[in-house]
């Protein structure tokens, strides 16, 4: 870098003096740092698909593409707040890659915009601080310490066309003379592009504003099902509790092979086992919406998931009672128009939304449930739990649910051996194993009252450190089964099935079960009747007895 004193010193003063150079020269060092010092993930990887060959030109690309990002507004005074920011954004996107091996996409942004304060304290730790002192606070105030040479206006502006102008040529030379190279990698090798820093988080941002450009002017919001209504019949209402998962992949489930009996309470329950089925998405910010809206995996989009009747909107028209209960991060707008419950600390366990065992989730609410009788109404209820969130599953079980141990007790994931971390995740599908265990029991003691049912689906999987990957939230076209792929059961009572006359061994049998499934096969759950139905999305109406379709 060329630096240049403005004045002689002498002595102690000249080693404390603030070195002078030109705005074009702090801009390319800043590129040069955030290239090689905040990639070290994109190189790696490219070095294990290749060689140095293939290594230098993208390494030259990402150069280059990086001096346009620091020079957007290396102008004046804007200059070092802006090096200072991209600074921060690559420091955040390097470090959650590298503990917990995630991509930084549209999706992964929004995961964590929507993220509690809860699920934010979860993430960080003192073990930090080294990191974010070496990697953005030293580089911020050198960056500070720097002085630019102060230059007329037109020759500053002279200076910053001149240095955009060379990195467009080189960058436009480069491609024309590698393009093929570039072509053939970052179209087999998609991911590479989510972890170039800090590319990946400005393009995951201008998505972001995009989607959220649109909501703003989003279209009225269209009724879907406008014709919905019960089939009336006599004979108790029906009750049905939906446990909505979070975080459990199918494939730690005791009842679904796994080696470890992580689920001795269901195995003991009369319950439809449909396994491992697809879920719509690999975070909570989209499964949910996707699996409640009438849309698909194949065709889902937020702006209309959040602009549309949903279940619960089209059950509640058709005459049914909707409580959503939340022991989580919210309910991504799909509870917005029904009745909520969010716990205060006046609970059994003292604690606060968000942090508390999935048991409170059954707190109080038979009574609840009662309250509802006298008016001979169905009642669908949702149970939002905690379930396996990390990255501190310890803190989702209980004592007396703790059945492996050493337990990962950090949310540093990388920094324990693989096989606390599956403890402590276990330890929490125990302890879903115990909340399905206790809604059961519940529901039998409202029989009674009721006809009752319980239906049993997690959100999205996780990954335990599989190929050095951590959490959930990778983009679907290349996220592994561990992610998308999560349990269904349900478990009806004998009187349930009577009054639908339900043959539930028709049931186990279904095949190619998905989250795309829900919303048509609860709507025949509670016998709703509706043109907007699809047949071919119900897997209930096809194990009636009588066939009879609504």
């Amino acid at each position: 870098m060329q630096v240049i004193t403005s004045t002689p010193l002498s002595g102690t003063a000249r080693y404390f003096s603030r070195p002078v150079t030109y705005r074009w020269l702090i801009s390319i060092a800043v590129a040069a740092l955030l290239t090689l010092a905040f990639n070290q993930i994109l190189l790696r990887h490219i070095l294990l698909l290749g060689s140095w060959a293939l290594l230098w030109p993208l390494l030259a690309l990402l150069f280059l593409i990086n001096v346009l990002l620091c020079q957007l507004l290396s102008i004046g005074a804007l200059q070092k707040p802006w090096l200072i920011t991209l600074l921060g954004m690559a420091a955040g996107s390097q470090y959650f890659m590298q503990q917990y091996g995630v991509l930084i996409d549209k999706g992964m942004l929004v995961n964590a915009l929507e993220t509690d304060s809860h699920e934010v304290a979860g993430l960080l730790s003192y073990a930090m601080l080294p990191y974010f002192a070496l990697y953005l606070l030293l580089p911020a105030s050198l960056i500070i310490w720097l002085k630019p040479r102060q230059l007329s206006f037109g020759r500053g502006l002279q200076h910053y066309i001149t240095t955009s102008l060379v990195s467009v040529a080189l960058l436009v030379l480069l491609v024309l003379t590698q393009y093929q190279s570039y072509a053939g990698i970052l179209r087999e090798h998609r991911y590479l592009k989510h972890q170039a820093v800090p590319l990946n988080i400005l393009n995951a941002s201008a998505s972001l504003l995009q989607s959220k450009t649109a909501q703003g002017m989003a279209p009225n919001f269209s009724y879907y099902a406008a014709d919905a209504s019960r089939v009336s019949h006599q004979g108790k209402p029906k009750l049905i509790i939906m446990v909505l998962g979070e975080t459990i992949r199918a494939d730690h489930l005791g009842i679904n092979g796994y080696p470890r009996d992580t689920t001795p309470r269901l195995a003991r329950r009369d319950i439809i086992n449909f396994g491992a089925i697809d879920a719509c998405g690999t975070a909570t910010a989209v499964s949910v919406p996707c699996m409640f809206s009438y849309l698909n995996h194949s065709n889902y989009d937020e702006t209309l998931a959040k602009n549309s009747d949903n279940l619960l909107d089209v059950l509640q028209r058709a005459g049914v009672k909707v409580l959503w209960r939340n022991n989580n991060s919210g309910c991504k707008s799909m509870c917005d128009r029904v009745e909520t419950d969010h716990f205060t600390a006046d609970n059994p366990y003292n604690c606060a939304e968000g942090q508390c065992p999935d048991r409170v989730l059954l707190h109080n609410l038979k009574q609840r449930i009662l309250d509802s009788k006298p008016y001979h109404q169905p009642v669908f209820i949702v149970l939002h739990q905690l379930g396996a969130h990390g990255p501190e599953y310890f803190k989702r079980s209980l004592p007396a649910q703790k059945a492996f141990l050493p337990e990962c007790s950090s949310n540093l994931l990388n920094q324990c051996e693989r096989q606390h971390i599956v403890n402590a995740y276990d330890n929490a599908v125990i302890a879903t194993d115990e909340l399905l265990d206790e809604t059961i029991a519940l529901l039998e003691q409202l029989n009674s009252e009721f006809d009752t049912a319980m239906l049993y689906v997690s959100d999205h999987g996780e990954s335990l450190g599989e190929n050095g990957v951590y959490l959930h939230g990778l983009p679907y076209w290349m996220a592994p089964a561990a992610q998308t792929r999560v349990p269904m059961l349900m478990w009806f009572s004998d009187g349930y099935k009577k009054a639908l006359a339900l043959n539930t061994d028709c049931l186990k049998r279904t095949e190619k079960v998905s989250h795309d499934n829900l919303f048509d096969s609860v709507l025949s759950l509670y016998e709703v009747k509706t043109n907007a139905k699809r047949p071919e999305l119900d897997i209930i109406t096809p194990c009636l007895l009588h066939k009879a379709r609504g």
